[in-house]
């Protein structure tokens, strides 16, 4: 493909909406001292009838809330919807998104819903725990964050021992904990216990240790999911979680998101350790091809990128599909003056999911991010999805200017401490 590569750029490019290029960071107003003993009158209908006070004296620590899950299970959503539900309650919310490379759409539709994100790229919270502490420390100060939603990449785990245990040993005094978190996705969930899994021995492995070091675990999606279906999955899902409930939610309609929120700001967090073989847990990062990528679109004739976003998944999922690789998460992400929206696959045979409500205008240039994570040499996956979409925007009289391209397996997880069980084995 004769995609030529122009240099790094941010990924808020210059078609980004205006929205985005004003850059709101988290929730603002002119308020006192928080640590002085106040309290913020909130109408009880945006509170639901919960919280109809918040007493700010008890904000003295920041809370962060670690969310897990395998790729696809929909996190980011729902974290964004925790953000806003805290926000209406008179909150100030920081985000930490993740991942294994740079130039994230989870980070850039964090920012676009006015919620101030910090990105960690190149490795887990695990493995680049350093940073995350620095991070933190820095949205305290910066912006005076009360609750800091962290998201996980979707390939990690051990986020209790290797996260949550430092941040109790050397900053107790800073922060204090949430329940951890792990969302597991219905279909994944069905996948990986089936009898004819996509996945190999050493993924399946992970997923099991990402849902047994949960202090919560949530079901989501379950505006897709029958009464019969969400009990069946649950009960599935318990043997994986322990003693711990399963509880469903969905944040695309809303529906249990309110009950999480509450866990968050309330419950508490266990002791829950794992014993986890890190070369099992390495080979399943390994057996992932990852690429990241950040594409000028640029036409003489206006074009959707509605249109253009489900022949390229299409492209994508048909090719992959072709070869006989499996899709774990593919995210395709469009900036446009008019604003933004993404299309999702999580499924090899599955269909595409639109994440926003609205469609974007016709336009004349866009920026495309996109998010692949496939069981395929990284390599392999590059050249593929470059044949796609020059596949797909040739047939529509389109330019492309590559702004950001990177495709990897993630090397062998290697915590930067030693807070694990003397019976893990580390590569």
């Amino acid at each position: 493909m004769n995609l030529k590569l122009i240099g790094e750029a941010p990924v808020e490019s210059r078609y980004k909406a205006r929205s985005l290029r004003r850059e709101k960071l988290c929730y603002k107003r002119s308020e006192p001292d928080p640590h002085r003993q106040i309290f913020v009158q909130v109408p009880a209908t945006v509170q639901g009838g919960v919280m109809s006070q918040i007493r700010k004296s008890d904000f003295s620590k920041a809370r962060i809330a670690c969310v897990g899950g395998f790729l696809g299970s929909g996190k980011t959503t729902a974290v964004i919807a925790a953000a806003q539900r805290l926000v209406e309650r008179g909150l100030r919310i920081c985000i930490i998104t993740n991942d294994q490379g740079h130039q994230l759409v989870d980070t850039t539709l964090v920012r676009s819903r006015g919620i101030h994100a910090e990105e960690i790229g190149g490795g887990c919270f695990c493995c680049r725990f350093d940073e995350f502490a620095i991070h933190a420390q820095r949205l305290v100060k910066q912006h005076r964050a009360q609750v800091i939603l962290a998201e996980a990449v979707g390939s990690c785990a051990d986020l209790a021992a290797s996260v949550y245990k430092r941040l109790r040993q050397y900053y107790s005094e800073e922060f204090v904990l949430a329940p951890l978190t792990v969302l597991v996705d219905p279909h994944r969930i069905r996948e990986m216990l089936g009898s004819c899994p996509e996945f190999d021995e050493s993924v399946r492995y992970l997923f099991g240790k990402q849902l047994a070091e949960a202090d919560r675990v949530v079901l989501t999606k379950s505006d897709l999911l029958s009464d019969e279906e969400i009990a069946r999955l649950r009960n599935d899902c318990q043997p994986l979680a322990g003693n711990v409930p399963v509880s469903v939610m969905s944040a695309r309609n809303g529906s249990g998101v309110k009950e999480w929120v509450e866990q968050i700001m309330t419950g508490q967090t266990g002791e829950r350790e794992l014993e986890l073989d890190y070369a099992l847990y390495g080979r399943a990062e390994a057996c992932l091809g990852w690429l990241n990528a950040n594409i000028d679109l640029i036409s003489q004739k206006e074009f959707h990128a509605t249109d253009l976003g489900e022949a390229l998944m299409a492209s994508v999922q048909g090719s992959c599909r072709s070869v006989g690789w499996s899709v774990a998460h593919v995210k395709i992400m469009f900036v446009t003056a008019d604003g933004n929206n993404w299309i999702a696959l999580t499924e090899s045979q599955g269909p595409a999911v639109w994440g926003g409500s609205r469609q974007l205008s016709p336009c004349l240039e866009a920026s495309m991010i996109i998010n692949a994570r496939v069981v395929a040499d990284p390599l392999q996956l590059r050249l593929l999805i470059e044949e796609c979409v020059q596949k797909v925007t040739n047939r529509r009289d389109i330019r492309t200017r590559v702004r950001h391209l990177e495709s990897f397996s993630p090397l062998p997880p290697k915590p930067t401490d030693a807070f694990h069980d003397s019976r893990s084995s580390f590569p």
